[in-house]
């Protein structure tokens, strides 16, 4: 009989324990310890409380669904702002390329006045002015020490000046004499730069 006391009285502490905690875990119920509430109220309250955590974990669900769909959306939008990027650096506007030509343009203009065969070097140089523009940027002095070594790397190793001081070549021999009459070269020089310059030509 003892023994059965015993676990009787084990059994009503342990059921006491549980409604104790599960008292403790329900706000309604937590926040007034000290207010009587029967133990099939409690248990309705716990359901209910129960219920409110799973609607609120589902919100939390879709919520997380939707900021990942979000992020995914905004990933590729990255990957496409960054398609359209050069490799090499920051994109080089319009307005920046012209200018650079305008300034390679007055410098040979003026250099050429100077000496007719400075021209020549700037038939030859001129593809190289044009990939240096493409390529390199001046977002700041570490982006144009990189992009400079790289666009060095990239157009001016011997594989990539062969073709292109061929072609200058090439361009050279059709739009002046300098195959029938090279003695004209100085003078089809400085009438080439002569508009950079501001120099007006008399047509021959």
């Amino acid at each position: 009989r003892r023994t059965h006391l015993h676990a009787e009285q084990k059994r009503r502490c342990n059921i006491k324990n549980g409604f104790d905690a599960l008292q403790a875990l329900i706000p309604h119920l937590s926040s007034n310890p000290a207010a009587k509430v029967s133990k099939a109220a409690m248990l309705q309250k716990g359901a209910e409380y129960i219920k409110q955590l799973k609607t609120e974990r589902a919100q939390i669900k879709e919520e997380m669904e939707s900021l990942r769909a979000q992020i995914a959306c905004l990933n590729n939008s990255i990957s496409n702002c960054h398609s359209l990027l050069p490799a090499t650096g920051a994109p080089v506007s319009r307005a920046r390329a012209g200018r650079l030509r305008e300034m390679f343009a007055r410098h040979v203009a003026n250099r050429t006045m100077h000496n007719w065969k400075y021209w020549l070097f700037s038939v030859v140089s001129a593809a190289l002015v044009e990939s240096f523009s493409a390529c390199v940027s001046c977002a700041s002095s570490a982006d144009l020490v990189r992009t400079t070594l790289l666009w060095a790397e990239q157009h001016c190793s011997l594989v990539e000046m062969r073709p292109a001081v061929l072609n200058s070549l090439r361009v050279l021999c059709t739009s002046t004499e300098i195959l029938t009459s090279p003695e004209r070269l100085p003078e089809e020089a400085r009438a080439a730069v002569a508009p950079s310059a501001g120099v007006k030509t008399e047509p021959t």
